[in-house]
């Protein structure tokens, strides 16, 4: 395997949004080798839901950043995949809410359960504090980028 980042002396020069994306790539080719029912975006669509059901297509898409169109064109597929119910609002009708299914609650948990297991091994090496301050830092650089991208 190729190491497109090797040598200490480059880290300091290294953009942290270029290594999110590595990670992204590599997170892509996992996913497509062991849960190729699902891509990283759905994960992100399915794990979104779950954490909040009920939520409606538009809640979708203003968390996510995308538009109505993208998230109905991605549920249509997912719910033909049976992992994503759309139902009524009880208080109104015409409101359409969405609520993962139980097959798409067992992908979520198999894969979430794999995601702890990685971070757990990545910070053997690290102190608690040290791994809370990781995780602190990468939260904030998305809210910062957040608001960097909103902000132009």
């Amino acid at each position: 395997m190729i190491d497109l980042n090797s040598g200490d002396e480059r880290i300091p020069f290294t953009p942290v949004a270029l290594y999110i994306d590595y990670i992204s790539i590599q997170y892509t080719k996992y996913l497509k080798d062991n849960y190729s029912e699902i891509t990283p975006r759905d994960f992100t669509y399915l794990s979104t839901i779950h954490h909040n059901p009920g939520l409606t297509q538009r809640e979708l898409s203003e968390i996510l950043f995308v538009s109505e169109a993208n998230v109905a064109q991605i549920i249509k597929r997912l719910e033909k995949n049976e992992l994503v119910h759309r139902g009524s609002d009880e208080n109104n009708k015409s409101k359409k809410i969405l609520n993962v299914t139980d097959k798409a609650k067992l992908i979520i948990s198999s894969l979430l359960k794999e995601m702890y297991e990685f971070d757990s091994k990545f910070f053997d090496d690290y102190s608690d504090e040290e791994a809370e301050k990781f995780k602190k830092m990468i939260h904030a650089y998305y809210e910062w980028a957040n608001l960097f991208v909103n902000f132009k």
